[in-house]
This record gives structure tokens, sequence and C-alpha cells, in this order.
């Protein structure tokens, strides 16, 4: 039980130090300018929405129309010009590697054998996810 209070401890010490990079404060922000700009927020729950009704009409095996494509590249377009959407999205990928990384480490210390043990530490059958 104790070494879960300091497991925790810890993770939230890894948390800040997360919350306090570059990366992370300027999706932050970004996040907060997309709330404030109309325009951009819909276009993107335009495209969000637009992608989920082509994502379900494949999972159901229903054909998508070539117009319902054109849109689909065309509000695509229009996110990846948009200012705003470009750096949001810039920032999103700084904030995914960020975390690939984080948690290749998470795991190489997961992998490591504990001090005078002599045998490995089994491989989980999947990698963690934060």
């Amino acid at each position: 039980m104790a070494e879960d209070y300091v497991l925790l401890a810890e993770a939230r010490k890894l948390g800040e130090l997360i919350g306090n990079q570059d990366a992370i404060k300027s999706y932050r922000e970004l996040s907060r300018q997309l709330e404030l700009d109309i325009g951009a927020k819909s276009l993107l729950e335009q495209f969000e929405q637009l992608m989920e009704q082509l994502s379900m009409k494949e999972a159901s095996m229903q054909p998508i129309e070539i117009a319902e494509k054109q849109k689909a590249q065309s509000l695509q377009q229009s996110v990846a010009m948009h200012p705003l959407l470009k750096k949001l999205i810039g920032s999103q990928m700084e904030y995914m590697e960020l975390m690939r990384k984080v948690q290749e480490a998470i795991s190489a210390g997961i992998n490591q054998p504990e001090a005078g043990r002599t045998e490995q530490i089994a491989q989980p059958a999947s990698k963690l996810i934060i």
C-alpha cells in the first residue's frame, strides 16, 4: 500500500513536469484560442462530424459517394490551410511525440531488472498507454 502511495506521488510529479513543457503550454494556449475563434472551431467541428459519418458508413459497408469524398477533401484542405488550426495540429503532433518518448522511457524502466536480480522482468503482452 505504501508503495502505491510513492508510485502515485511520483506519477503526479511526472505529470507536473510534463505539464510544464513548452509543447504542452503551447497546446493549451492554442486550444484556448480555438475556443475564441468561432470560424476555426466551426470548421474543425464540420470536418470531425463528416469524418465520423464517413467512418460509420465505411464500418457498415455502405458506399461513400463521390460528393462526400470531395467535401471531405475540401474540408481537410481548409483545416490544413487555416493558420490557427495549422498551428494547433502541429502542437498536437509535438505533444504526441513528447508522450511517445515518455511512454518509451516508462516502458524501458518497467523492463529493467531490479538491482540485485538476475532474471529479466517478463515483457507485458501489450505496451502501456498513457
